[in-house]
């Protein structure tokens, strides 16, 4: 490059500096040189790789008090923790979302109708356990995932499903790094739905450097988008950022209404250090309005058709319509709105020397909207199915810590209170609906319009925690964390349906979908914990833990959506869990600048658990009483050459089975005990190669990746209960290439670098359901029940991105 722009020589070398990172531990991640374990990389390669990972270096303050997790805080935990930093975040493109993002990390896969998008709703899977919707049944636990945001609980406290849905974070590109404990972790670290694991979204976050980032995106299927991050630097301890960000794309499922979705998000944050201590204010707020499209059979049914039930058109069906064929419009349509905001404070503060109090207090208001209307469910006067769902809940928490410093052990004791107003009104409907024209008469809103269904409840939840763990370290590498939490969880129930639809009521051929009475409960547990943690060398490091935790149980088991509840033999759910590990780090070995290598087993026992079954509209059909028992094995590695190529990978493991599960079937109680709990793969694979290469003053880094996913099992809602049929294996290849070069900063006042990205998920266009069930009925009617529907996969989809960064 002699003779060449200075500016890109030094662009060169910067990152080529920065190539000689390296994730630590089981980080999986296509396309990246990864963050480095290493305690001997030098100062100067550390400055470079801040640049190159999201300015990790000028966060280290935010890190000590609850960033992104550092490879070193990895290493040093007993827990099972990962991180997905914002470097690897862009490896799966400007079109994906957060279920994109989390699929990286060893042990979670996600499951969804809508191709890579940020605006579809995925249900996210951690070692088994659950959270998000996929509009599927047969989850033994939906609900077992605590996800955070900034460190602030994103999830309804007490819903059934929709406790947190993956399109609430649909912009990646304010995302600086991922934080995952697997299990219930200890308790300073636990939350309400820990009971498989807590992710936490971490945003950006202020530094001490002014810049600014600007990108744009197109792709397959009308997708296109723009993000904008804002960072004022550090003013006399003040600084702040800002971010937000805009995507829209079309279904990848063909047909006439191509279903155009679309998701916002903003995100901005304050920060003030003095010398004792850290203050901030952050807010952020999303809102995404999505058209789902139907299931479709696997095999024709007879009489379901393109245009309705036994209408003269093609029978509606991968073989007959097409493998990823839709419904038009008029035949059935669903739309959805997700509208979350949140206000949060957070504050660090140095007592004394060896003290420090933590503090966070926040409020955030959830919203949803379902409008449905099906015409393969015909009611009286050939008037097509229509629901409109709309249910609300505002959260109010508060938590307190001390951490204190001693010179053998750590003591971290404090506690959270929260409380939430949860209401779910439903409104099923017989008219107002023009199936001819497509067009509905009147607003979807109207308490006194004429219904076949209803329903409105009113959910009061207090939770109360208070935890007490100590990490004691007698000798250098060697540690033990006793732990101890007491929980509270307060429930109140109020069926407000017959007040709130008040000429629905006066219907005599109007259901009120609950019909259970106003009850309240409140459970108090004690959930014990033991970690353990030996460093044998300066490379290994093993460790295992125990834990017990519980949850409440569902807003369903109280009453909602329900005839009875059964208060008397209702309990919390109950987590037994099992971690054992060990972490491998090398550098420097032959030809391999660095070679890291995990291994975790695990076992979880759930006990007290309760599996709803629904129908395509609200009516709860029946319950199941469950007990489970997960167990198995997660293996990752990454390694990088000294010629800056890597491969990165890992392989999970697991079996899972119902030890209970007794459910009525045809008016008697049946026992499936030892089936297989569905939809958990017994094995999942992630196996790619990336590397970097130098060519005239641009960087050129390409990446190849599969992604693999297991047989699964199947669950049935004509019975309600789980099957030992399976749905096929399936994996996925994706490329990418991304271009980096500063030869455009002459001519862009400030701008410092351009990156251009071209990508392909799905390259060989592999054919696959994510997502296969067996139906009673309820989303085709006439003879459909024990048919299998599915919702595919994304053939190819391409995508471009533009970063600029000043």
């Amino acid at each position: 490059m002699r003779g060449g722009n200075p500016k890109a020589v030094r662009f060169t070398r910067l990152v080529r500096h920065a190539g000689h990172a390296m994730v630590l531990v089981g980080i999986v991640a296509p396309g990246i040189a990864m963050a480095a374990g290493s305690e001997t990389v030098s100062a100067k390669d550390k400055t470079h790789q801040a640049i190159n990972l999201g300015d990790v270096t000028a966060n280290a303050k935010a890190t000590k008090t609850g960033g992104v997790l550092t490879p070193k805080r990895i290493f040093q935990s007993d827990e099972t923790r990962q991180v997905v930093t914002k470097h690897q975040i862009k490896a799966v493109g400007p079109t994906g979302g957060s279920a994109q993002a989390l699929s990286l990390a060893p042990g979670v896969t996600v499951r969804g109708y809508g191709g890579s998008s940020g605006t579809a709703r995925y249900e996210v899977t951690m070692r088994g356990m659950k959270v998000g919707w996929s509009s599927v049944n047969g989850d033994v636990e939906r609900n077992g995932i605590t996800v955070l945001f900034d460190g602030v609980p994103m999830n309804d406290l007490i819903a059934h499903n929709g406790q947190w849905d993956s399109n609430e974070i649909p912009i990646l590109s304010m995302i600086d790094g991922i934080n995952f404990i697997y299990g219930p972790g200890n308790p300073a670290s636990r939350w309400f739905d820990s009971l498989g694991g807590t992710i936490n979204f971490v945003p950006l976050q202020p530094s001490k450097h002014a810049k600014a980032d600007l990108g744009t995106f197109w792709g397959s299927y009308g997708t296109h988008g723009v993000n904008l991050s804002l960072d004022s630097g550090e003013h006399d301890g003040w600084s702040a950022v800002l971010a937000g960000g805009y995507t829209k794309n079309n279904t990848f499922r063909s047909g006439s209404f191509k279903a155009p979705s679309r998701s916002y998000a903003y995100y901005g944050n304050i920060r003030k250090a003095f010398s004792t201590g850290v203050w901030s204010v952050g807010g952020y707020w999303d809102n995404t309005e999505e058209w789902r499209p139907n299931f479709i059979p696997l095999k024709p049914i007879p009489g379901v058709t393109t245009e309705g039930l036994n209408a003269n058109a093609p029978l509606y069906s991968q073989p007959t319509s097409g493998y990823y064929a839709s419904l038009p419009y008029a035949a059935w349509h669903k739309q959805l709105t997700v509208r979350d905001w949140m206000l949060y404070t957070k504050l660090s503060l140095a007592l004394e020397r060896n003290l420090r109090l933590h503090a966070l207090m926040w409020y955030r208001h959830g919203h949803r909207i379902h409008a449905r209307v099906n015409q393969y469910l015909p009611l009286p006067g050939n008037f097509p199915n229509a629901e409109y769902y709309f249910p609300t809940s505002n959260t109010f928490g508060n938590k307190l810590w001390l951490s204190w410093h001693l010179p053998y052990n750590t003591v971290k004791f404090g506690g959270y209170w929260i409380q939430q107003k949860y209401r779910t009104p439903y409104v099923g409907y017989d008219v107002g609906y023009d199936p001819t024209t497509g067009t509905t008469y009147g607003p979807w809103i109207d308490y006194n319009a004429p219904s076949i269904q209803y329903n409105s409840d009113y959910l009061y939840n207090t939770y109360l925690s208070a935890f007490l763990q100590d990490r004691i370290e007698p000798l250098h590498g060697f540690s033990v964390t006793p732990g101890l939490a007491a929980v509270e969880y307060q429930t109140q129930f109020y069926n407000s349906g017959n007040a709130d639809f008040p000429q629905a009521a006066a219907n005599t051929t109007a259901q009120n979908v609950t019909s259970a009475q106003d009850s309240s409960r409140t459970f108090y547990r004690v959930e014990p914990s033991l970690g353990l943690r030996l460093q044998a060398t300066h490379w290994s490091s093993y460790y295992a833990n125990y834990s017990v935790s519980y949850q409440n149980p569902t807003d369903n088991t109280f009453g909602a959506y329900n005839s009875t509840t059964n208060l008397g033999v209702l309990k919390p759910i109950r987590s037994t869990d099992y971690e054992a590990g060990a972490k491998f780090m090398f550098h420097d070995l032959g030809w391999l600048r660095a070679l890291d290598f995990n291994l975790a087993l695990y076992q979880d026992k759930l006990n007290n658990e309760t599996v709803a079954t629904y129908l395509t509209n609200i009516t709860l059909s029946k319950f199941a009483s469950a007990s489970a028992v997960y167990q198995g094995v997660d293996l990752a590695f990454t390694a990088q050459t000294h010629s800056e190529l890597g491969a990165f990978g890992n392989l999970a493991f697991q079996h899972a089975h119902y030890t209970r599960y007794v459910v009525p079937v045809n008016g008697s109680n049946q026992s499936f005990s030892g089936y297989p709990v569905s939809y958990n793969p017994k094995v999942t694979a992630t196996l790619g190669v990336d590397g970097k290469f130098y060519q005239s003053g641009f960087i050129l880094e390409p990446r190849l990746w599969d992604q693999y996913t297991g047989t699964q099992y199947l669950f049935s809602n004509v019975t309600g209960a789980p099957t030992r049929q399976t749905m096929p294996a399936f994996n996925v290849l994706n490329v990418a290439l991304d271009v980096t070069t500063v030869a455009f900063n002459h001519y862009v006042p400030y701008l410092h670098g351009v990156k251009l990205t071209l990508g392909v998920n799905n390259v060989l266009d592999t054919r696959y359901n994510p997502i296969e069930y067996i139906t009673s009925g309820g989303y085709f009617g006439g003879n459909s029940a024990g048919a299998i529907l599915a919702d595919p996969g994304a053939p190819s989809e391409w995508y471009v991105s533009a970063n600029y960064s000043f």
